[in-house]
């Protein structure tokens, strides 16, 4: 950065090591600014490269806007509900959360909650110190041998489950995105359909992000789903359970008990339904307690702050939100790949753009070992169908048309995206890719050599070897002598030079498939000459350069 240092905003306490890391290094200067209204972050932010926030910082449209040279957000915590994740892709800013930091702190809150609530200890508490003795009030439960549901087994949901199987509870696990086969290394034992085992638990604890899809998903209709007598806990947060719903659960006896941690609005209003006189015997609340423990905030400042600096020193890091995949953590090969499955993209933009359609569908089909990561999120396209979608949108947004912001795109447009995973076929690892719009279809298979070329190796129909690289044209032609020569007469005229050559033929057709990859520039004026005089059915030009090149 030629001695200029990046500058950092902290708008919220943050832990002791993460100001101590900040305080040591050398290429940044923190400023700590809590407190700070909304109208005074509008007017700094536009100073800073990063932005290291809790949960306290809205950082919507408006103040991305405002953040003229903003690259990170970092969160020191789980949830980004307060980072509006779409718009900062759009800038391409990267959003960092510190996942880790606090599972096991949100895992113990979770456990303290549901002792607390099922052996009564914050009421047993305070009628003891109003100076009562009843002991037969305050009759309680043990877990020992009751059906516990998670709902999200994430890394905090995956560690709850840990523990409650320690006391001897049977764990049921719903997540879509975990496979069967990791919920049984567990011992969790896997459910797909939300009201069927809200039926049979004893006692359900959430463990989701908040979302479109998690927003009261334990609305009415669930809580009526649940087991009679049964017990809820909220410690992931606030808005995936109908609190107004659950009081009157509680209220109607089909609740046995519940225990929040976190709520819809925070701190809660005075008529928050959950704080009702009448249900107080049968509710245990707590101030967002989740990762407030001394380990929890040392760790989380220091993940999110390590994780700023590197993302800002463009070295490797973590927990990046919106970004599909991290290409420091591809090997050579992968990169590799990443590179051809967007060239991939652009050239089946332009293939479908012939016949003037436009993409609806897109098929990505990945084979081989370096490709396929059974580990990978099962809620995530692989970085190669991510690639494949950035080049594919390219053509109509520009090449500024970054990773975060693809897959968002194409979900705008309409564009469905089905990604599937096969065998090694002809070549140890291949990519193959087919796109549907309203007027044609284009299929493209693409490779990579031993010694790293990139080929595409079929072109819709058209068996075809040619590397993709920098300026290409395409054209469909009558299969008979003469064709080429023309063609090469036609650009030597026009001092454009061939630089590779391949041709495709397909059994019981009359026609070929050529590209040429050509030095200088075709105009449009000689691609409608060479359509013409060429014995053409169709040519066009596409331009493969940049992203590693």
């Amino acid at each position: 950065m030629s001695g200029k240092k990046f500058r950092i905003l902290i708008p919220e306490a943050l832990g002791d090591e993460g100001i101590r890391i900040l305080r040591e290094t050398t290429d940044a200067e923190a400023d700590v600014k809590v407190g700070l209204s909304r109208q005074e972050l509008l007017e700094v932010i536009e100073n800073y490269d990063a932005i290291i926030t809790r949960s306290g910082t809205s950082m919507d449209k408006a103040a991305i806007d405002a953040a003229k040279r903003l690259k990170v957000i970092a969160r020191a915590g789980v949830g980004v509900d307060n980072v509006d994740i779409q718009e900062a892709s759009r800038r391409g800013i990267v959003v960092i959360n510190a996942p880790t930091g606090n599972t096991l702190a949100a895992a113990e809150q979770t456990m303290a909650l549901m002792l607390a609530m099922m052996r009564h200890v914050p009421q047993a508490h305070s009628s003891l110190v109003q100076g009562e003795w009843n002991r037969k009030r305050f009759t309680g439960h043990q877990l020992n041998g009751k059906k516990i549901l998670i709902v999200g087994l994430g890394r905090i949901g995956t560690q709850v489950g840990i523990r409650c199987r320690s006391f001897g509870m049977e764990v049921l696990g719903l997540d879509p995105y975990v496979s069967e086969k990791r919920t049984q290394e567990l011992g969790f034992q896997r459910m797909t359909d939300l009201a069927g085992a809200l039926s049979l638990a004893d006692v359900v604890t959430v463990h989701v992000p908040i979302t479109n899809e998690t927003r009261c998903v334990i609305n009415e209709k669930m809580l009526r789903a649940m087991k009679q007598g049964s017990y809820l806990i909220n410690c992931a947060r606030g808005g995936i359970v109908d609190e107004a719903a659950c009081a009157q659960a509680l209220r109607d006896g089909r609740l046995a008990g519940a225990a929040f941690d976190v709520f819809s609005q925070e701190p809660p209003s005075a008529g928050n339904p959950l704080f009702a006189d009448d249900i107080a015997d049968k509710v245990t609340l707590s101030p967002h307690l989740g990762a407030t423990t001394v380990e929890a905030q040392t760790e989380v400042a220091r993940i999110a702050v390590t994780n700023a600096l590197a993302a800002l020193r463009g070295e490797r890091y973590n927990h990046a939100v919106n970004l599909p995949f991290m290409e420091q953590y591809l090997d050579d090969i992968q990169k590799n790949f990443v590179r051809l499955a967007r060239k991939m993209g652009i050239l089946a933009a332009r293939l479908v753009e012939i016949d003037g359609g436009q993409p609806q569908k897109c098929q990505v089909m990945l084979r081989g070992e370096k490709l396929v990561d059974e580990d990978a999120p099962g809620n995530r396209k692989r970085p190669y169908t991510v690639a494949f979608i950035k080049g594919l949108l390219e053509a109509a947004h520009g090449p500024e048309t970054n990773y975060m912001i693809a897959p968002i795109l194409a979900a705008e447009r309409g564009i469905a995206i089905e990604e599937s995973f096969g065998e090694s076929r002809t070549y140890r690892n291949s990519i193959e890719v087919a796109v549907t719009s309203q007027n044609s279809d284009a299929t493209l298979t693409g490779t990579i050599t031993e010694e790293g070329r990139q080929h595409i190796v079929k072109v819709n129909d058209y068996y075809i070897d040619f590397n993709p690289h920098g300026q290409l044209l395409m054209f469909q032609n009558h299969d008979r002598p003469g064709v080429i020569g023309k063609v090469g007469n036609l650009l030597g005229k026009s001092s454009v030079n061939i630089a590779n050559f391949s041709l495709g033929r397909k059994e019981m057709s009359g026609l070929a498939l050529a590209v040429m990859e050509v030095d200088g520039v075709i105009s449009n004026d000689l691609l409608s000459e060479m359509a013409h005089d060429g014995d053409m059915i169709w040519a066009a030009t596409v331009k493969l350069n940049g992203e590693g090149e």
